[in-house]
């Protein structure tokens, strides 16, 4: 009777009632109290919640037994972007399957170090490079697909993934070392050969938005001006001016952190990440007491991975990171990056926690 009950964290499940309580007070107030963006947002914080509870449910050995499933899957559906996905701002990254429209690139955050731990734990001991250089040929492949969207972002973030797993899998300093000497290498080539003008753009504008005041400079500093004008203690709910006036672009999509900083100044962000960097250890700590090497090498890569998204969001609104296409996770309005959160919250709980129905390792 119990196989299928859903097994849930308390402290985790209470943080992310918190930020979601926060998002949809701060997406009412930046969004200029638009009634269907807040109840689009209502609506997907709860399938975002329904799907931690159905995730948290299912068995840590059915995850194990189907990963290859769900990144051949994966893969499909990127291809399938090719072919009848719809196109936003020169990019085509959707896919509309009915009245449903989403980004199959969400499904790599799942499907990616899913696929790495499945790699690894075939073998007891740390990666060799063999095995290194077998996971990341697979990564590259939906890594490529999401570039060529094109999606420079989502492909780095895609490879991230699959270091997080290999790092906390023991891969020698050594090999780590290699791998930044070669991004070190590779990144003044990206720029001249792989960077678009926009991406170049976005680089530049980090280093001096002053040079570009009211064009690529302007989100940026405006954003700066609200987090700064929200003090101590903030002007207060449905008090800000910077995003409520429609200064800051975007306010309640991937700077709405702004907003919130505007709003409830200090205090409240130093809260907000604390929120963030409570849920990042907790799992982590959650990840080292399990007995299961798939299970902790899945979960704690998922942390690493939330922790990237919250500190880079923070970090590009307040001007200390160039801009990227990255939500704050379970805060930012948008449908599949919130429910994707959601869902992974549910597999780390279902892995942590269970203490049996664990596979054996793959041969």
């Amino acid at each position: 009777m119990n196989k299928y009950r859903p097994y849930l964290d308390i402290p985790l499940c209470i943080s992310i009632f918190l930020l979601i309580t926060f998002s949809s007070l701060t997406v009412w107030s930046a969004s200029s109290f638009s009634v269907p963006i807040i109840e689009r947002h209502l609506i997907r914080g709860m399938l975002a919640i329904g799907a931690l509870i159905v995730m948290s449910s299912i068995a840590p050995a059915t995850y194990q037994r189907y990963t290859p499933y769900l990144f051949i899957l994966t893969v499909i559906l990127l291809l399938g972007v090719f072919v009848s996905g719809d196109s936003t701002n020169g990019s085509q990254r959707w896919l509309a399957l009915g009245p449903i429209r989403f980004q199959p690139s969400e499904l790599v955050k799942v499907a990616v170090p899913l696929m790495m731990a499945w790699i690894l734990i075939a073998e007891a001991g740390r990666p060799t490079l063999k095995k290194v250089l077998i996971c990341l040929m697979i990564t590259a492949i939906p890594a490529g697909l999401i570039f060529i969207q094109p999606d420079l972002d989502g492909a780095i973030f895609t490879i991230l993934y699959a270091l997080f797993v290999l790092y906390y899998a023991g891969m020698s300093w050594r090999l780590i070392s290699t791998v930044l000497g070669i991004v070190g290498v590779t990144i003044p080539l990206a720029w001249y050969f792989v960077m678009a003008t926009y991406q170049k753009k976005r680089v530049l504008q980090f280093l001096n938005p002053e040079s570009d005041p009211l064009g690529s400079g302007y989100q940026i500093i405006q954003s700066k001006i609200a987090i700064g004008s929200g003090g101590l203690r903030g002007k207060g709910w449905t008090d800000a001016t910077q995003g409520n006036l429609g200064f800051i672009p975007e306010s309640h999509t991937d700077f709405i952190f702004s907003t919130f900083a505007e709003e409830w100044g200090y205090w409240g962000s130093v809260l907000l990440l604390g929120i963030y960097a409570f849920m990042t250890f907790r799992v982590i700590w959650l990840a080292n007491q399990s007995e299961s090497p798939f299970a902790r090498l899945v979960s704690a890569s998922f942390a690493l991975s939330f922790f990237l998204y919250s500190f880079i969001n923070i970090g590009m609104v307040s001007g200390v990171l160039p801009v990227m296409g990255s939500p704050l996770p379970f805060f930012s309005y948008g449908g599949s990056a919130i429910i994707t959160q959601g869902a992974i919250f549910g597999m780390i709980m279902s892995l942590c926690l269970r203490k049996k129905s664990i596979c054996a390792p793959s041969k």
